[in-house]
């Protein structure tokens, strides 16, 4: 790699190359190929990084694959990484995922064992904003500066109402926006994972989508605003906030 390459990240000098998405998330061809007649690993994004925003979190990389792949209504391909990788994994670290219960889904007549897991939230949020940056860079060369906000469906809780409300409600919204945004839907394995982002609104913000295994949509938006302008923002559109989310305080 050029040596005065930056990470994506935090812009210090680059000392490896981080694949975006993890590279784990893509099945490998030894457990697929009695299946498929295809690599799911063409043409990775990669981007430099440095030792802190690479290495430092596989084991982020890890758990994000055990937890998407795993999802219930992802594609085939997803069940069988679930199978085979991620079970190996899970072997090997019978802790990554803190299972709460199981049970039985039934789809069509047919039943289908499941289990019940709490998700380490921050965690994936995190994985979600190292995606987001490092394709922001893998498009613009640059590192992006400001803020991200995860929206996603998959952080939804039977617990936690007003919370699962504001990410089911800006999901909405977002998909929406989506049909109109106008831009090209990228990602060489699209039964593994594609990426889009839409226009620079008049906020200085822009929307990526993520989605992964055809099924799994994290949305991440990008705000170039300042604190100043954030605040001036909030102020001015409290009541449309508070009229289409509800009192989320």
């Amino acid at each position: 790699m050029d040596k005065d390459e930056v990470c994506y990240w935090c812009g210090k000098l680059a000392t490896s190359r981080e694949h975006v998405p993890p590279k784990c998330l893509f099945p490998e061809e030894k457990d697929v190929k009695e299946i498929y007649a295809q690599s799911f690993r063409n043409n990775l994004i990669t981007v430099p990084s440095c030792d802190e925003h690479n290495m430092a979190k596989s084991h982020e990389d890890e758990y994000l694959m055990a937890c998407l792949s795993g999802r219930v209504g992802n594609n085939a391909i997803a069940y069988v990484h679930n199978a085979t990788k991620v079970k190996r994994s899970r072997y090997r670290n019978p802790n990554m995922i803190k299972i709460d219960g199981e049970d039985i889904l039934k789809i069509d007549g047919k039943e289908f064992p499941v289990q019940c897991v709490t998700v380490d939230t921050n965690k994936l949020m995190h994985s979600f904003e190292a995606i987001a940056r490092a394709l922001y860079f893998y498009e613009r060369n640059k590192n992006f500066k400001g803020d991200c906000k995860i929206v996603s469906r998959i952080f939804t809780h039977p617990g936690y109402k007003k919370w699962s409300d504001f990410h089911v409600r800006a999901a909405k919204m977002i998909e929406k926006e989506q049909a109109h945004w106008g831009t090209e839907i990228r990602g060489a394995n699209t039964d593994i994972f594609t990426y889009q982002f839409s226009p620079v609104d008049g906020f200085k913000c822009q929307t990526l989508a993520l989605t992964f295994y055809k099924s799994t949509k994290v949305y991440v938006i990008l705000s170039s605003m300042t604190k100043e302008e954030t605040e001036k923002v909030k102020l001015k559109f409290t009541f449309i906030t508070k009229a289409i989310f509800g009192n989320l305080e």
